[in-house]
């Protein structure tokens, strides 16, 4: 039988894992998307253009959003990384100017999601 005190360090011990996999997932993000970046700007003639700018900018978002859900950890802080990372599949445009650049972008970004989804799940909201 478990005591009501116990089961409330099992949820903190939970939700603390759960925030530490979803910083970790952001920060692997951002560090993906600066590499993808680093390619973009070798080879690219044109490097600046609304895609490497969006790049850069969900790059920082997902860091700083890493750290709220370290520092902070709330369901609000989870779901905001998921905004993120869903607001950086604009770059890849419609489906039919798809490479296989596009189809591993997709597929890594819905991969590192899984994280921040089930933190939003676990984690309470800020007034709770």
């Amino acid at each position: 039988m478990m005591y009501p005190g116990r089961r409330l360090e099992v949820e903190d011990q939970v939700s603390r894992r759960a925030a530490f996999l979803a910083s970790i997932a952001l920060l692997c993000f951002s560090a993906l998307t600066g590499f993808a970046l680093i390619g973009w700007f070798y080879r690219s003639d044109v490097p600046w253009n609304w895609k490497s700018v969006l790049a850069v900018g969900c790059a920082v978002l997902a860091v700083t959003t890493s750290a709220l859900v370290w520092r902070a950890p709330s369901r609000m802080h989870a779901i905001m990384g998921i905004a993120v990372m869903l607001f950086s599949l604009l770059r890849i445009g419609p489906p039919g100017e798809w490479t296989w650049v596009s189809f591993a972008l997709v597929a890594v970004t819905f991969v590192l999601l899984m994280p921040l989804v089930h933190a939003a799940i676990v984690l309470r909201d800020e007034a709770s």
